[in-house]
Parts: structure tokens; sequence; C-alpha cells
């Protein structure tokens, strides 16, 4: 449940789909309320009446009108461990309310969630790119598309789709284009939003950067509960980084922000595709530690591979995640020196590492930032794993359609 709205900021709709027919037929009240509680997956009556400014018999009436149309049910209140009374009653949309797809397009993997409007999971799959993701956009979002099919059809009973997010591999400005035109040139020359939404027809369609929607995904379903700022930082393929602050997903003005991959860990070091030289990037991107395995005779085909042979006491391995934590930790560190994070969320395939890589990451960490930033900052590894980011998209979508529709609650 999301703990607070989180503004997702970088959207952009196409597609003819997306309005919640079901809560468009209801009276003013009753969607007010709904939309409410689409926002935020579950609520106690007090907590939408402070929400939504509605009196306690109009959100009280409201919830009865809900539950009879089948479209809003009560989670009844249990006994509280840590008081002597019980906790009030919750109340959350049901599936007939809708459904939201969120897809999370990396370099090498495409994952799918789907969740109803009560933000439960509904069915998640993954599958390979079979495409160059950095050379073939127009192949991968083909792909991306196909993936957003297969989900629906193995889904079986989803009948109402409220948009479809999608995180990308690519820096995006506030209207959805790329952002850079030297990291990638080959995606420079698509309109991702247009094309997918070409792809789905029917469908609304959102885009944002695929680190951006891990940490709302992180902050919305994962760490963030009861949390105002939290820290996302993917380390796979490419690295990449968001930032949610104040229950907010922080964008710079032109959009991209927390590009952690290019922080300089040396200025005099590798070129790197975005123009500049040293970035953490071409040092700990997972192509990098892979050409690294190979430089030390082993064959490793992905990041999974180098973790798994890693926990299993390959000294190689261990000598290559302990060299790349760090450096993430003096770029963490560096982070920490701006705004002191109170939790720093790591995600991506490297993440899976656990304590090899958070152990010296902290380390690095500790001997770089200012200790009074570090000294109440938690590290994590991403509790939705893999699919923090495809359930960012899904919020990327449930908040587009709340803020749309009463940008009170924003």
């Amino acid at each position: 449940m999301l703990s607070a709205r989180p503004n997702a900021g970088p959207s952009s709709e196409g597609g003819e789909g997306g309005a919640p027919a079901e809560l468009e037929k209801l009276g003013k009240s009753e969607r007010i309320v709904a939309y409410c509680l689409l926002g935020r997956g579950q609520a106690a009556q007090t907590t939408l009446v402070a929400a939504t400014g509605l009196s306690r018999p109009t959100v009280a009436a409201a919830l009865t009108r809900l539950t009879g149309r089948g479209l809003a049910e009560m989670i009844p209140g249990q006994d509280d461990a840590r008081t002597t009374g019980r906790r009030p009653h919750h109340y959350r949309l049901t599936a007939r309310a809708g459904h939201a797809i969120g897809v999370d397009v990396g370099r090498r993997h495409i994952t799918v969630v789907i969740m109803d409007a009560a933000h439960r999971q509904v069915i998640r799959l993954g599958s390979k790119i079979t495409a160059d993701a950095d050379l073939e956009p127009l192949a991968v979002l083909k792909q991306a598309a196909g993936q957003v099919q297969v989900a629906l059809e193995q889904s079986g009973d989803v009948s109402s789709v409220l948009g479809v997010g999608f995180g990308l591999p690519v820096p995006l400005t506030r209207d959805g284009t790329v952002a850079s035109g030297t990291l990638l040139p080959a995606w420079a020359q698509v309109d991702p939003r247009r094309r997918l939404a070409a792809l789905l027809p029917g469908f609304s369609v959102h885009v944002a950067n695929e680190a951006d929607l891990g940490a709302l995904g992180e902050y919305a379903f994962g760490w963030g509960e009861g949390r105002h700022d939290l820290t996302y930082v993917k380390l796979g393929t490419g690295i990449g980084g968001g930032m949610v602050l104040g229950g907010r997903l922080h964008r710079s003005s032109g959009g991209p922000a927390m590009e952690i991959g290019h922080i300089t860990v040396d200025y005099q070091g590798r070129r790197c595709p975005c123009g500049n030289r040293g970035c953490l990037e071409r040092y700990v991107g997972g192509r990098e530690l892979l050409a690294s395995a190979r430089r030390d005779g082993l064959e490793i085909e992905d990041l999974t591979s180098l973790v798994s042979r890693a926990h299993a006491g390959d000294a190689a391995c261990r000598r290559i995640i302990y060299e790349a934590a760090s450096l993430i930790g003096i770029a963490v560190g560096t982070l920490a020196n701006l705004n002191g994070p109170e939790l720093v969320v790591l995600g991506g395939s490297l993440s899976a590492a656990g304590d090899l890589l958070t152990g010296p990451l902290r380390t690095a960490l500790d001997q770089t930032a200012f200790a009074a930033a570090t000294s109440g900052m938690t590290i994590k590894v991403a509790r939705l794993s893999q699919w923090a980011s495809a359930c960012g998209a899904t919020a990327l979508v449930f908040d587009h359609l709340t803020q749309r529709h009463h940008p009170s609650f924003s």
C-alpha cells in the first residue's frame, strides 16, 4: 500500500483506453472516494475523510454504495498487539474497478506485472530480450508490447485495463521523449511512448525511466512503508537510480535525475558514451564486470551467474563484486554528502550478492561520506527483487489516473 501519495511525474498518455468505466458511472462523492482508494490501495474511513475533505457521513455513505456495487470491500480490523484495542476497518477497491499493467524493459530482460485496483498482484512474468537493446529499440519495444499481450492471456480474468506503464532503460524528459542523443543514439530517433501506443491500440500508455520506477515501486510496495524518503540504486547491465523525497519521485527541470551511473569516479578515466570520462557505469556496469571475469579466464554469461559463483565461494567472482561494491560505495557517499538519504535500496541483478555487496559498499561509503550524513542511513537489498520497476510502473498508472481525476490528492 502507498504510505503516501507519490507524484510519479514522468508520464505520458497515448491510446484510447484507460478510462475506468465502472468508476466514471459513479456519483461525485463515490467517485472521489474510489479514486482516493485507487491511489492508496487501501485506507481506513478516517483516512479517507482527511484525504478527500468530505464529511464522515458522506464518506460512510459512499463506501456503502461502493461495496453494494461490488466495487469495494471491507477488510475487518484485527487486534493490535501493540495496543489494547483493535485496528480500524480498512477499505479497498475490488478487481472489478480495473487493473494496471507494469512493464520493466531492461537491457537484457522484460518483466511484466499486473495489479488490480487494490494493488494486489494478479500475475508476473519475465523473459529475456531477444534483440540488442542498445541498437534495436523498435524490436525491443515490439517484444515488450508482445509480453503485455502474453500476460493478459495468462491472467485470464482481466477485463478492464486502466493503463500500461513502461519503465525504459534510457533517460527521459518530462514529456516522455529520450533525453540524451549521445548515450544511446539509436533510442534518440524513437518516440517510445508513441511507438508503444501504436503497438497497443486502445490502451493508455505511460513511460518513465526504469530506475525511477524502481524507486517508486520500492516506495509504494516495498521498503517505503512508513517513510517519506527513499533512494534506489539499480545495479545491472547499466547503473541507474531514482529518489523519492517527501513522498514524491524527484525529477529535474529537464526530466532526468539521480543518474548515479554517470557520477565521475576517475576524471581521467575511461571514456563513456555520455561524453564524459570515468563514469561509474564504465567500471561497475554489468558488461564491465563480465569482461573482468573473462580476463580472469572465467566463462560467465551474465550477472546472475557471477553472483551465484561468488556465493558458492569462487574467489575471483568475490573479488570482482568486492571491487565493484567499493566503487559503488564511493558514489553513494557522494549522494550522502549532498542529501543524506534515510534509506538506500539496492536493486538490479548485482544486488542478489547480498552481504558480499553491502559489506564493502558500506565500508567505502563510511570512508567517503561525512559521518553525520550517514549515521542514520540504512542500506537494504530491494524487497521486490527484480520486480521493483515493473511494480513501480503500475504505481505510475494508478497515480496518473488519481491525479488526472482528483489532483487535490497529490
